[in-house]
């Protein structure tokens, strides 16, 4: 057997473990989809949870200066109360 019989056998065998239709490409094809399929969910998943909190500091926002305003209101309205009315 001469160098060229076992480079050619080399050849063959890594063209049938690493080649196009290989297990081995098949294996890591389906590895890289659940990957993918994978980072998907937890990018969705992150997605949903910052929504969450933007809702709810959009909320506590909402309600703080709802409360402002009334006091801001309020305070305005006293003022304008003791104009109307002059001190004795």
């Amino acid at each position: 057997m001469g160098l060229g019989d076992k480079l050619r056998k080399a050849r063959d065998y890594v063209r049938k473990r690493w080649g196009p239709d290989s297990y081995f490409q098949y294996k890591r094809k389906r590895e890289d989809q659940r990957k993918d399929v994978e980072q998907g969910r937890e990018r969705a998943r992150d997605h949903a949870e910052q929504e969450r909190g933007e809702e709810k500091l959009g909320r506590e926002h909402k309600e703080r200066y709802a409360a402002d305003r009334e006091s801001d209101i309020a305070e305005k309205r006293t003022e304008k109360a003791e104009e109307i009315e002059p001190d004795p």
